[in-house]
């Protein structure tokens, strides 16, 4: 069981990017995936029993969505509040939660937080408030205070009362800007080393790798977009509540949630009382995956061989990744040692079309789930065999210099860290004896 599950980024209303030459069955595939992705996310919040699907980042854009894709969402809401679940959707302000409920005909069962409005649940006996930390001031400095609420300034009235709150960094301008710096903290009202207070649960959302504070929880979107992501995708489920049994001679409890509004009853009556939980502050929190297109890497080492021979290799080890007939599709990358040789890196480039072309003929996507999308001489391959034996690997003037990068690069790399200067050195390298 999960009491509230959370998705992160749908971006519904936005089609993924298409690998070049891909069949029909690859693109369609692509093509379903934000909405597959999305509809594994409602299922776990129904499989859960969840009080609550909570929607944030990029969920669906009213003014550019298409009628079928608003009526389908409001479709999925609306099956979702028939089984007790309600749909918040955390938008950045008044303005935006009126396009999204025009856009969708107000479906019972929707309910909107902003930075300005919080919204108040009762879940399984528990008071949850769930509020926004985005905002003006968030987004500009990355530091603010969440707006004071009705929950905390009276938590006399509240026994048994949590706090969620819901961030997230500008995932598209993040990931697709060109030349986008890396995010290396959190934008989020938290001052610097400190986590969230008792009883508060923060959820970020995010699909750039970043370091966060400790307690709080990082969440993917539910399909990545680029092989660059975080994460394939997954959604996430907390659990804050521990469920005993009902209280004698008070009546079994209708539905899990009640209305999520102030004036719904009062505080403390028979109804909440009928719902005994216990506050567990160090609330269960697991991820669950919802992507329907993943990307992989398969390294492998080829020293000698044509095309047929390398088709052969490479397909026995796409056959070994056994993947799920039903589960996502694998996009793979195809990435080959070849042993330091400059011959050879410069060979598998000439044969990786006819390779291509072979390896796409066995693609059968309703019995394998993997589509080998590019196939390259390892950019990452080591120098180190340059240096060892530059002869092997080059001739004349060209081993000299290979071996001096070489030496350049592995002692920047031991300084630094930085992998970036080896896939430069390659290509260099490659130009160089090709030439």
């Amino acid at each position: 069981m999960a009491d509230i599950v959370f998705a992160f980024d749908a971006a519904l209303d936005r089609a993924m990017p298409v690998p070049a030459s891909a069949p029909a069955d690859v693109v369609d595939a692509f093509a379903a995936a934000p909405w597959e992705a999305f509809e594994v996310a409602v299922t776990t919040a129904r499989q859960a029993r969840a009080a609550a699907l909570v929607l944030f980042g990029s969920t669906l854009d009213p003014l550019r969505a298409s009628p079928a894709q608003a009526a389908r969402l409001r479709g999925m809401i609306t099956a979702l509040t028939a089984e007790g679940c309600l749909t918040v959707w955390v938008a950045d302000d008044a303005t935006d939660c009126a396009n999204i409920a025009r856009a969708l005909a107000e479906p019972t069962g929707l309910s909107f937080v902003t930075p300005a409005a919080p919204q108040r649940l009762d879940i399984r006996g528990l008071s949850v408030e769930i509020c926004s930390a985005r905002g003006p001031v968030v987004a500009t400095t990355g530091v603010g205070q969440l707006v004071p609420s009705f929950a905390s300034a009276h938590s006399s009235l509240l026994p048994a009362q949590r706090r969620i709150v819901v961030g997230w960094d500008d995932a598209w301008s993040s990931i697709h800007a060109e030349g986008a710096a890396p995010l290396h903290g959190l934008h989020a009202p938290l001052a610097t080393g400190a986590g969230p207070a008792s009883g508060t649960f923060f959820v970020w959302g995010s699909r750039r790798v970043q370091a966060v504070p400790a307690g709080v929880h990082p969440l993917p979107a539910l399909q990545a977009r680029l092989a660059s992501e975080a994460a394939a995708g997954a959604c996430g489920a907390v659990t804050l509540t521990t469920l005993g049994p009902v209280t004698p001679g008070l009546p079994a409890p209708l539905h899990p949630l009640t209305a999520p509004s102030l004036a719904s009853g009062p505080i403390g009556s028979q109804a909440a009382l009928s719902f005994p939980a216990v506050a567990d502050h160090r609330a269960a929190w697991r991820e669950v995956p919802t992507h329907r297109i993943t990307w992989r890497t398969l390294a492998l080492q080829s020293l000698a061989g044509n095309d047929e021979e390398l088709a052969t290799t490479i397909w026995g080890a796409l056959e070994a990744m056994t993947p799920d007939p039903t589960g996502p599709l694998h996009v793979v990358r195809v990435a080959i040692d070849c042993g330091g040789s400059l011959a050879r890196r410069i060979h598998v480039s000439e044969i990786s079309a006819e390779t291509m072309s072979r390896l796409r003929e066995l693609f059968d996507p309703r019995s394998f789930r993997v589509w080998c999308q590019e196939l390259e001489a390892d950019r990452n391959e080591p120098l180190g065999a340059l240096v060892r034996n530059a002869s092997s690997s080059a001739s004349g003037t060209t081993a000299s210099f290979a071996s001096l990068l070489a030496e350049k690069v592995l002692d920047g790399e031991k300084h630094a860290g930085a992998s970036g200067p080896r896939e430069a050195a390659w290509v260099a390298l490659e130009l160089m004896e090709s030439t």
